[in-house]
């Protein structure tokens, strides 16, 4: 047994107003592609992330090991709700950035929105939504930026798949 105990706790169950984000929880196979655009030239995308609650329930810990192109791309993420009472994503980069991200759930999709500012470049209105399909099995996502909030353009497309558990077997037995 680990020091301190199992660090996944799939079985939780999400507080009060958190339960929008049930069905991302798990772990995912991420694909996609970013176009060319201010955020660097046309790359593919590929990841691990996983969704896990942490134990109590009131935050959900996000964890993305990847490449853009031939970079890493790494993140970890906590989910929760604000002293408002409204969702909310702390992200935290390979890079050093960090981000504060707006969340609300939208019917089947989850929609993050901020800002974010590259270099000493202009600030971008960013919205990143995630549609749950395929009963729960696939993720589609799209990153869009936008300078005034109303004009948007998709700068990234990606398409998750839920990782299935292994079924019990027994191995040479």
């Amino acid at each position: 047994m680990p020091l301190f105990g199992s660090m996944t706790h799939p079985a939780t169950n999400p507080a009060p107003g958190l339960e929008a984000l049930r069905p991302v929880v798990g772990k995912w196979h991420t694909e996609g592609q970013q176009l060319e655009g201010p955020f660097g030239p046309a790359s593919s995308f590929v990841a691990v992330e996983i969704f896990e609650w942490l134990e109590g329930g009131h935050f959900l810990v996000h964890r993305l090991d990847g490449k853009l192109g031939q970079r890493p791309a790494a993140c970890i993420e906590i989910f929760g709700l604000n002293g408002a009472g409204e969702l909310f994503a702390q992200t935290y980069y390979n890079d050093g950035n960090t981000n504060t991200w707006r969340l609300e759930a939208e019917g089947h999709a989850l929609v993050l929105s901020g800002s974010w500012s590259k270099d000493s470049g202009p600030t971008y209105r960013l919205r990143y939504t995630a549609t749950v399909v395929d009963e729960g099995n696939t993720l589609e996502g799209k990153w869009e930026h936008s300078l005034d909030g109303e004009s948007w353009s998709t700068f990234m497309e990606s398409r998750a798949t839920k990782a299935q558990p292994l079924p019990n077997a027994s191995v040479g037995g």
